[in-house]
């Protein structure tokens, strides 16, 4: 019988392909970037609705249905949020994420429950009610026992009921595993052939997987560059409109004897208006957009110190823009205000804008273009985050109150904890900061809990597929 001989050379060069190729997918990887939704907006829904979905998911309206019947009526629950595909791309913004929605759950009364998130064909698992780790391997196993989402996501279901009636071996069995008998009945004459189709069919894989990274860096960078240049029209009408202020306001400093205290505050806001136009023109990334912002808030407040000479009022009170509109220039006085579905806290506005809230009516917010419509500045994602901070930043712990709830406070975990640059990814620091914290007791959401996780068909995470 003849035996066929695979030649080390060859074998050897096959290898190291592989392993090229799967060296550049690490390298090449990017960083998903989307915006996620406001946590309390995701807890709201729930008290209706076990199945969040946010738009832009890619679950159809078939798999909504069935995934909602599966988890419909659970307990201890199950809750499923269903986001868009890469929205949290790195276990840790996924384990802060899921983490704040656990501990907000606890916080209305939920002490136990289990927590799906999908994003995009990606499963991640976390829960309260079975023991540290079992979500994530429960997650594994459905993945290796279910080929489409809507199967998988009922197994699931099946599988955490299981463990959590004490059978934790049939929640982790997985179905239709087998094979080895057909595996060996081939003969060992057959082996080089097994090695080299496994070569072949890694060598193919690896190339796939490079070309779908370089798509989605290409990708990545085309959703960056559309974000930078909204928010630099943002700032853009921003600078346009304070010039427009300081044009009309021209013929009044004219007016004023020369050599008074106003020239001073007038040289100031002139200053500051060349200093943003400059720097604006000069930004290629977003965060160079808070040196934009810082200039226009010293030189509005310049600019109202112009503005009470010329009046012959009393200098404004330093103090931060109003919220609502930092176009509005400093604020006046504290108000308390609330986002929708979120808690009262103060915030600072301008003398409009307080008035309005005080007598029930709707402040003059900043809006921006998202998606084809419009919101206001602090709901509108991370690209935000420095514009922002350039025109609160410089005071203290404003912000700490006045974001919470908000997107951008979402994301930022908190002014005071690091302030601006700590990056969407690691922004969901509610939860986590503590690690001596508690959600039901045990579970994930304790202080040593991990997160599930998988991919329905793409590996992005490495959790199990097939």
């Amino acid at each position: 019988m003849t035996t066929t001989k695979f030649a080390p050379g060859r074998l050897g060069a096959a290898i190291a392909a592989m392993f090229a190729g799967l060296l550049a997918i690490l390298m090449t990887a990017p960083p998903a970037h989307a915006a996620a939704p406001d946590p309390d907006t995701i807890i709201s829904a729930w008290a209706k609705d076990p199945l969040y979905v946010e738009s832009g998911s890619t679950l159809t309206g078939a798999e909504q249905s069935a995934i909602r019947d599966s988890v419909t009526g659970a307990k201890p629950p199950i809750y499923v949020v269903a986001l868009p595909d890469g929205t949290v791309a790195t276990g840790s913004a996924t384990r802060q994420f899921v983490t704040t929605l656990g501990r907000q759950l606890k916080a209305q009364g939920t002490d136990k429950a289990t927590i799906a998130l999908l994003d995009g064909p990606t499963l991640f698992a976390m829960s309260s009610s079975l023991r540290a780790g079992v979500a994530e391997n429960i997650a594994r196993a459905t993945l290796r026992s279910n080929d489409d989402i809507t199967s998988g996501m009922q197994d699931f279901v099946r599988r955490v009921k299981l463990a959590e009636s004490g059978d934790t071996r049939g929640a982790l069995s997985v179905d239709g595993a087998g094979g080895s008998e057909s595996s060996s009945s081939g003969g060992g004459g057959s082996g080089a052939g097994v090695l080299v189709g496994i070569l072949v069919l890694a060598l193919a894989g690896g190339g796939g997987l490079f070309l779908y990274s370089r798509k989605k860096k290409k990708e990545r960078e085309v959703r960056e560059a559309a974000e930078l240049a909204a928010v630099k029209q943002t700032v853009d009408e921003d600078v346009t409109k304070f010039g427009e202020e300081i044009t009309a306001l021209d013929m009044d400093v004219k007016m004023l004897t020369d050599g008074g205290d106003h020239q001073d505050d007038w040289t100031r806001a002139l200053d500051s208006y060349e200093r943003a136009k400059v720097e604006l023109e000069a930004v290629k990334r977003p965060d160079e957009l808070r040196g934009v912002t810082t200039a226009l808030e010293e030189g509005r407040y310049a600019l109202a110190c112009v503005k009470a000479r010329v009046n012959h009022l009393p200098l404004p009170e330093r103090r931060s823009p109003c919220f609502f509109n930092p176009q509005h220039g400093p604020s006046v006085r504290d108000v308390r205000w609330a986002p929708p579905g979120g808690a009262l806290r103060d915030v600072p506005a301008c003398a409009a804008d307080a008035e309005a809230i005080e007598r029930g009516f709707e402040p003059q917010t900043r809006e921006v273009m998202i998606n084809g419509q419009r919101r206001p500045y602090y709901d509108a994602g991370p690209a935000y985050q420095p514009y922002a901070y350039g025109y609160y930043g410089g005071f203290g712990d404003v912000m700490s109150g006045m974001l919470v709830g908000t997107m951008l406070g979402s994301m930022m975990g908190g002014w005071g904890m690091g302030g601006y640059g700590m990056g969407y990814g690691a922004g969901y620091q509610e939860g986590v900061s503590d690690a001596g914290g508690d959600f039901g007791g045990g579970g994930d959401f304790g202080g040593g809990g991990d997160f599930g996780g998988g991919d329905w068909g793409g590996g992005d995470f490495g959790g199990g597929d097939w």
